[in-house]
């Protein structure tokens, strides 16, 4: 009974500080949640301008342009790195909090995944509309994008244990982080469709190394969100059983990472409050 109360409350915790995080970022905004929408897009132009336009970068599909294509890419990125950074900040930001009341240090990290994921979710609604306008068609495929969300949201947990818990005391983690993202970044079929990154592979004598290449647990939940608003049948880039099996092989890390996270952040939140 006392242990199913404990629950109850962190839950209740976890959503009252979410909520908060919401007000504050919406606080005296004109425009309020749109901007978790203009922001990505906003990049989405200059990228499509600078890799469409004068790169001359092929588009990934003739059925879908390749500005929705990367528009739907950059949303789930912003979603992934607003989360792993803002829940990395999490615990040093609610320091005042933490030194007052005794309370289990993980809903802070918990509750910026959660606020992220409300704003990806309403940007995501937007796209959905914007998606089924441009390409006439939604499939059952949807399915794969809560799916991969969820797998994301478990493997950015996962980290921002280790992170949040290592920022408290080495306050350089968060910068190092946001370089790592950066780099990140280019190592993640983001601008590209996938299928390429296999045909220069195959091209290269190394096709063996495109398994190697969708073991980073951010590239198949990207891959499944564009599967899931974009493309089907034919046009994927890759088929629904690979999806599949790429988006098993995030979680299995994501879980695995999970376990000596939690731990982890467990051992060293004993001393957060002496620390901050």
């Amino acid at each position: 009974m006392n242990l199913t109360r404990h629950w109850r409350q962190q839950v209740e915790l976890i959503l009252s500080l979410a909520k908060r995080d919401l007000k504050a970022r919406y606080k005296d905004s004109v425009l309020g949640f749109l901007w978790s929408l203009f922001r990505p897009a906003f990049l989405t132009l200059i990228l499509w301008v600078v890799f469409s336009k004068i790169l001359r970068l092929p588009p990934p599909s003739e059925s879908v342009p390749y500005w929705l294509h990367m528009l739907v890419s950059v949303l789930v990125w912003n979603f992934f790195v607003g989360s792993i950074i803002e829940a990395t900040h999490a615990v040093v930001a609610n320091a005042n909090l933490i030194k007052k009341v005794p309370l289990d240090a993980e809903v802070f990290p918990i509750s910026a995944i959660l606020s992220n994921g409300v704003h990806f979710a309403l940007a995501m609604g937007v796209a959905l509309v914007v998606a089924v306008f441009v390409t006439g068609h939604i499939s059952w495929h949807i399915v794969l994008l809560p799916l991969a969300v969820g797998i994301l949201s478990l493997f950015v947990l996962a980290v921002s244990l280790f992170t949040a818990a290592l920022q408290v005391y080495f306050r350089d983690v968060g910068s190092l982080l946001e370089l790592l993202t950066l780099a990140w970044f280019y190592v993640t079929p983001v601008l590209y469709p996938v299928w390429m990154v296999r045909e220069r592979l195959h091209h290269a004598g190394h096709e063996n190394l495109f398994t190697l290449y969708m073991l980073n647990p951010v590239a198949a939940p990207i891959v499944a969100g564009r599967h899931a608003l974009l493309y089907s049948g034919a046009t994927a880039e890759l088929s629904v059983n690979e999806t599949l099996l790429y988006l098993g092989i995030a979680a299995l890390l994501s879980l695995l990472l999970l376990l000596p996270g939690a731990y982890f952040f467990r051992r060293m939140s004993r001393h957060f409050a002496d620390e901050l």
